[in-house]
């Protein structure tokens, strides 16, 4: 079976361990505590992942900064955002 990547991004640990717990039997999970990190993950995977699991209120950059720079390079119409 192919794995797909799924990017769960969330400055609360306990949340993306739930969220991962739940949807690690049908992706690869990968993790981001902040805006920033979740920008190199979209950089570090680009075309791999399935979708963003996206926290709005995180330190350092938002996830409406994100949804920003994921518009200004055009990943918003390859990723989908939840």
């Amino acid at each position: 079976m192919d794995r797909r990547k799924l990017l769960i991004a969330d400055d609360s640990e306990m949340n993306r361990a739930m969220l991962a717990n739940m949807l690690d039997h049908d992706f690869q999970i990968i993790e981001a505590v902040d805006g920033h990190e979740t920008i190199s993950a979209l950089e570090m995977y680009k075309g791999e992942i399935a979708a963003l699991l996206l926290d709005i209120i995180m330190p350092e950059m938002d996830g409406f900064q994100v949804l920003e720079q994921m518009d200004r390079f055009r990943w918003i119409k390859e990723v989908p955002v939840i």
